[in-house]
């Protein structure tokens, strides 16, 4: 029975990640890969990268730090998981599939650039999916709800002044149309039209009973993004042909409701796509690999002896996880969201746009979250962490005992003898 670790007796830096039959475990001063290739035998290997902070010291400081961390994370990751696949393939957990004649052919062609290219495609493929996926996926949904949610209709307010001496007006999202018949006097007091008359191009003119000189205030119901209003005086034409662009008095509410909506469908779409994923059998002993990762650390940090049993009574669920942290950006990711335009510029297509620009601080901002919650204990990290935590019971299971065997050699490799790793005790 694995027991609840609320805190442990030293927080150390090492973390890790789980790879194909083996474990990636990275300390201050090693990062070490270990696969189980048999019952009796575990390879391992030493890996490194010179990090970005290395190279430019700017991504040092604080959110940028985290940018970096993550781009370095990513390709130490990419190593270790190269390095496992080929000890699975040796190790025959891994069937190798006899090439088809094409790829015979392609190999005779290009050689060992084959599976460069190969790997280079499937990577431009998968960030293309992820950014439709997770950035244009949730707008496009959330325009489309607006036709059927009424809470999800554009409120915006725009105003300007109507031309003394008009009798008819008329709304559009463009000088050349189309109309809206919504309108409101001042913003105060529902304004109504006497007579509708419809003309060619399908708009309406909007013939008032008295609107000489007033202020006049438009509710945008049909996310149009901009407003133009046209006056007449009879056949008289009293703003122009491209009448008057009128002004954002009001932004209401829908801005918050489209961030939260959107922000929600994106932890569903990214737990969802984890829980089918773990249905697959390999996917299940990478995740229970990760559990063993996590249980290993508590253990070390609880300053157990590594051992098998030691490490079975840990709990797998940790705050300083590559799950939490997506969870969390995708959080922040909400917050981000607040503060961009549901149409920048009049453009409903740069929002998700700008979202995709705005990740990398989302990013930085998770990450030094992460690291807060990795250091302290207490009630605003408890709750910062909770939907990590909460995450980690589809992205970790509970490892077997040659699972921990794997564990406990790659933090045996990494654990620096001048205890550089220990953040606070």
């Amino acid at each position: 029975m694995a027991k609840k670790n609320c805190c442990t007796k030293k927080i150390t830096s090492i973390g890790g990640s789980a790879l194909i039959e083996g474990i990636m475990m990275r300390g201050p001063k090693r990062t070490t890969v270990c696969v189980r290739t048999d019952d009796k035998t575990i390879y391992s290997e030493d890996i490194g990268i010179k990090t970005i902070p290395e190279k430019v010291k700017l991504f040092k400081l604080p959110l940028l730090r985290g940018i970096a961390g993550l781009i370095d994370s990513m390709r130490l990751s990419y190593k270790a998981l190269m390095i496992s696949a080929d000890k699975a393939i040796e190790a025959g957990e891994i069937e190798e599939e006899e090439p088809s004649k094409f790829e015979q052919w392609l190999d005779g062609k290009v050689g060992d650039k084959l599976v460069k290219i190969l790997m280079v495609f499937s990577s431009i493929l998968g960030v293309a999916f992820a950014v439709g996926l997770f950035f244009f996926l949730p707008t496009y949904i959330f325009s489309w709800s607006s036709h059927v949610i009424p809470a999800f209709v554009n409120d915006v307010k725009y105003v300007c002044e109507v031309p003394e001496g008009a009798t008819e007006i008329m709304f559009m999202k463009s000088p050349d149309g189309p109309y809206t018949q919504r309108i409101a006097l001042d913003g105060k007091t529902n304004y109504w039209y006497t007579d509708r008359t419809t003309l060619d191009d399908g708009s309406y003119r909007l013939v008032s009973e008295s609107i000489d000189g007033s202020g006049i205030t438009y509710r945008d119901t049909e996310n149009w993004g901009k407003v133009y209003l046209r006056a007449f005086d009879g056949d008289k034409e009293l703003t122009g042909e491209k009448g008057i662009e009128m002004t954002v008095s009001d932004h209401g509410i829908v801005w918050v409701y489209r961030s939260v909506f959107e922000g929600i469908l994106k932890i569903m779409l990214f737990l969802g796509y984890i829980l089918i994923v773990s249905q697959m059998g390999e996917m299940k002993r990478v995740f229970m690999y990760h559990g063993a990762e996590h249980k290993t650390i508590f253990c070390y940090e609880n300053e157990e002896e590594l051992t098998v049993e030691n490490v079975k009574k840990q709990i797998r669920f940790h705050p300083r996880c590559g799950t939490s942290f997506m969870v969390i950006m995708l959080i922040v990711g909400i917050i981000v969201g607040l503060f961009v335009p549901a149409k920048p510029f009049g453009i409903a297509f740069l929002r998700p746009v700008f979202k995709l620009l705005l990740l990398p601080l989302s990013c930085g901002v998770g990450y030094e979250l992460i690291k807060i919650c990795g250091r302290h204990e207490n009630l605003f990290t408890r709750i910062i962490s909770a939907p990590g935590l909460w995450a980690q019971r589809i992205t970790t299971k509970e490892p077997d005992d040659k699972m921990i065997e794997v564990a406990i050699k790659a933090i045996e490799e990494v654990i620096p003898d001048d205890g550089s790793d220990i953040i606070n005790a």
